[in-house]
């Protein structure tokens, strides 16, 4: 067995996950910083370049933690159709929400309410990263990502559709 210090060193399963999991959590939240733009074409250029862009299902929303700027939210998604080439079946994202009368919005901080089953077009910076925008789907936005992803635009934290020019 390998001595660090003098001591003996095991390796130890649980306390390995317990590190990883803290690593994720602080990539988590470091990715909801993003949502922290003061300038909202900071936030579209993010979902811009974000590696997951689809249609999907909300299948599980997990609630991390209050704060005073909101309540860290983990949801989970499955994959409808997909934009981007780099979109998992399955994936996660992070984001903030408002839910109590003691939280107060933050000056430039975009707020998602995501719920269980509901069908969204979503991009989100990576898998496991901050969710860049979050729209509900309509019919005309369906067609427009299905037939024409080029027309839309995400400001603000949430997708739009350009006209057509006449």
């Amino acid at each position: 067995m390998p001595f660090l210090h003098g001591q003996q060193y095991t390796f130890n399963a649980l306390e390995y996950m317990k590190l990883i999991i803290k690593i994720m959590m602080a990539a988590l939240l470091l990715g909801t910083s993003l949502a922290h733009a003061e300038e909202t074409d900071f936030l579209a250029r993010m979902a811009e370049q974000s590696e997951i862009k689809c249609i999907a299902v909300v299948t599980k929303v997990q609630r991390m933690g209050p704060n005073s700027d909101g309540t860290f939210l983990y949801v989970t998604f499955r994959r409808d159709y997909a934009v981007s080439s780099f979109t998992p079946a399955s994936f996660v994202g992070g984001c903030k929400r408002l839910e109590s009368s003691w939280q107060k919005r933050a000056p430039g901080m975009v707020y998602f309410n995501p719920r269980q089953g509901e069908k969204v077009f979503v991009t989100i910076t990576t898998n496991g990263g901050a969710i860049t925008s979050y729209t509900p789907i309509t019919p005309t936005l369906d067609a427009v990502i299905r037939n024409a992803p080029g027309r839309l635009a995400c400001s603000k934290g949430r997708a739009q559709i350009i006209p057509l020019p006449e």
